[in-house]
C-alpha cells in the first residue's frame, strides 16, 4: 500500500465512525478497505481478483433478488442510522442553544443586579456620615453650596448666561 492510498482508507474510516455507520475502528478500516478494493482498478492482482470472480459468478446462476433484497436493506439500514446521526447532532446543538440562552438571561440578570446593588451600596455609604470627622465635614458642606451656585450645570443660572446673542451671530451678513 501506498501512502496516499493508506491516508484515504484513514479519511473514509473516520468518516464511517462519525456516520455511525462503524462500531470501532478496526471494523470502519476494513470497511473503507472493501470500498477502496471495489474502486481500485490500478493494481494489476485486484484486475486479476475481480476478473475470476466474474467468472465463478457467470459459472453459478444464483437469483439476482436476493442480492437486490439486500442492497434495499443496506441502504434502509443505512438510511436510518444516518436520519438517527442527524437527529442526534440537531439535539446536541439545540441544546447547546439552549444552555447558551440560559447563561445570557443568568448574565443579564446578575449584571442588572449589580448595578441595583452598586447603587444601594452608594447610597448607604452618602447616608452614613463617618462619627470622627462631624466638624470638618460641616466645613466641607458649607463649601460645596457655594461652588455649586457658580457651576453652569447645577442649574442655578439666569437669563443673561444663556443668552441667544451669545449663541447667534446677528450682526450683518
Amino acid at each position: 500500500m501506498d501512502v496516499e492510498r493508506i491516508q484515504k482508507v484513514n479519511n473514509l474510516a473516520l468518516d464511517l465512525m462519525k456516520q455511525g455507520l462503524a462500531q470501532d475502528r478496526e471494523e470502519a478500516v476494513t470497511k473503507a478497505e472493501e470500498i477502496f478494493k471495489e474502486r481500485d482498478t490500478e493494481d494489476y492482482a485486484n484486475i486479476r481478483e475481480t476478473m475470476q470472480e466474474g467468472k465463478e459468478k457467470t459459472e453459478e446462476p444464483t437469483p439476482e433478488t436476493p442480492k437486490s433484497e439486500l442492497s434495499e436493506d443496506k441502504i434502509k439500514d443505512i438510511l436510518g442510522k444516518n436520519t438517527q446521526f442527524i437527529i442526534k447532532t440537531f439535539k446536541e446543538f439545540q441544546g447547546k442553544l439552549d444552555s447558551m440562552q440560559r447563561e445570557i438571561e443568568f448574565l443579564r440578570n446578575t449584571s442588572g443586579r449589580s448595578s441595583a446593588v452598586k447603587q444601594i451600596v452608594t447610597n448607604e455609604v452618602k447616608d452614613v456620615p463617618p462619627p470622627v470627622q462631624e466638624p470638618k465635614s460641616e466645613v466641607t458642606q458649607e463649601q460645596k453650596p457655594a461652588s455649586q451656585e457658580s457651576h453652569p450645570r447645577s442649574g442655578d443660572y439666569k437669563e443673561n448666561d444663556v443668552s441667544i446673542e451669545k449663541f447667534f451671530y446677528m450682526g450683518n451678513k
